[in-house]
């Protein structure tokens, strides 16, 4: 009954980790908790934050919901940007050539088995050597270090250390206390989250979808807004050579910057390179959060999307196909012309057992609420094209559109050929399209019909246009 909240907090909890190991790093590299004698604990802290990364991407395709599938193909796209040994990582990754079952069985034994395994080796030698090495006090300004040799100021960093120490106040129970509130706080935001903005199912996994948006969780929307800047064969520049030195010098600096002086305001440069790296990431993450979508989203009306999620619910698809993709017992409900009429339909849905004698025909659908069948048919009318046109659409359609546009060979060729629109767009879509085509593509150059066109002429060339389901080659 829970199920829903768990899942809630496990996504939220993602992105809450994100945040934490990533501030705690910005905040170790200001405070300049990197140098004498802790450069071992912030390489290990360096690749913990490596496997936080890893465990949100190897999480990400567990749902094997559209964002899911269409975000893995997108990172294991970037990953083989790799130069020269690109093609292996995918493979590695996938376990093929394309995402499909055997990539989702090799990201949930990363995710539950191998990075769980490495997080604790890492964090077990973290915190060995934080108890060993002991935490970093808060940095003090010490201009007079400018003078001594790097032994001399590591000596009295010892010693001021032990002095600050001695001082202070214990970890238990005093900063447990701490420590303990701070993680109440936290799961308090996080449970929050997942009761008010439950994580998403989302519809299942349809590698032939053409119209999905396909973009990652916004902890690596930078990478996605950096690769549109780096187009072509610039693309491994912004996928591994960038990322690659980043970690490259995130590992160097501090056997590079070994100097004692730890406060920020002494380390002009550190700071300054760390500002710009962090408003650059923020940059990016926010740009690529409000980019334009190449598919712009257009609302199906309520009862199709109910009916949607009904198919996946009650898994549907083990029978019937949808453009290719699913069970072949029952027929393809998008490129299989409909056989029955609505009264028919619906009753099968309800009652598919009396309807059609057949051994082993499935009755998952026995018990449906009315209104839940409706739904399931408006569905299944949106995959065959929204409904039928009239016998007046295609005359229509060549009248007003055809100078620019061909279907089924006839037409003009200014835009493009639409004899397949039909098995990437929806009928919504096309509806939208023709009476506000800027409003989807603010730079298209084809011309509104709203107020041209009547709603009904509009609805009956997009069904018409629905309908089309010709593969048309590309060029």
């Amino acid at each position: 009954a829970l199920g829903w909240f768990i899942r809630g907090l496990h996504f939220w909890g993602a992105s809450a980790m994100v945040v934490v190991v990533g501030a705690h790093m910005l905040t170790t590299f200001l405070s300049g908790s990197y140098k004498y004698p802790r450069e071992a604990t912030w390489v290990t802290g360096v690749f913990l934050f490596l496997i936080v990364m890893l465990f949100g991407f190897t999480g990400y395709l567990l749902p094997w919901n559209q964002k899911a599938y269409w975000a893995t193909v997108v990172g294991t796209n970037i990953a083989g940007e790799t130069p020269f040994i690109g093609e292996y990582i995918v493979r590695f990754f996938r376990g093929g050539d394309q995402v499909g079952p055997q990539t989702l069985t090799r990201f949930y034994a990363m995710h539950v088995l191998i990075l769980p395994a490495t997080l604790l080796i890492l964090i077990s030698m973290h915190l060995f050597m934080v108890v060993r090495q002991g935490i970093s006090a808060p940095p003090e300004r010490h201009p007079e270090y400018d003078e001594l040799d790097l032994e001399t100021q590591r000596r009295m960093a010892d010693e001021e250390y032990h002095r600050r120490k001695d001082a202070g106040e214990s970890f238990y129970p005093y900063y447990l206390a701490k420590d303990v509130i701070a993680v109440v706080i936290a799961f308090a935001l996080v449970a929050f989250l997942a009761w008010k903005f439950p994580a998403e199912i989302g519809e299942i996994a349809n590698p032939g979808s053409t119209n999905f948006n396909p973009r990652p969780d916004w902890y690596f929307l930078f990478l996605f807004q950096a690769l549109k800047y780096f187009p072509g064969s610039l693309e491994p520049i912004a996928a591994v050579v960038l990322p690659g030195l980043a970690l490259l010098v995130l590992l160097a600096v501090p056997f590079f910057d070994k100097r004692m002086r730890q406060h920020p305001l002494d380390r002009p440069v550190a700071l300054g390179l760390a500002i710009s790296a962090l408003v650059g990431v923020l940059a990016l993450t926010v740009i690529g959060a409000k980019s334009p979508l190449l598919n712009p989203y257009v609302p199906e009306l309520p009862t199709v999307s109910a009916g949607a999620r009904l198919f996946h619910k009650l898994n549907c698809a083990y029978c019937h196909s949808v453009n290719g993709y699913g069970g072949t017992i029952g027929p393809d409900l998008m490129l299989d012309p409909l056989k029955h009429d609505k009264a028919w339909i619906l009753a099968h849905l309800q009652q598919p057992g009396k309807v059609v004698e057949r051994p082993g025909l499935r009755t998952a659908m026995t018990g449906l609420l009315p209104q839940e069948s409706q739904d399931l048919y408006d569905y299944i009318e949106e995959l065959q094209g929204g409904g039928p046109y009239s016998a007046a659409a295609p005359r229509l359609f060549y009248r007003r559109c055809g100078k620019c546009h061909t279907v089924a060979g006839h037409g003009g060729d200014k835009g493009p050929d639409l004899s397949g629109i039909g098995l990437t767009r929806s009928v919504s879509f096309i509806h939208r399209y023709i009476e506000d085509p800027k409003s989807i593509f603010a730079k298209t150059k084809m011309p509104a019909f709203k107020g041209k066109l009547s709603h009904l002429q509009v609805e009956d060339i997009a069904r018409f246009l629905a309908h089309q389901r010709t593969p048309v080659a590309t060029k």
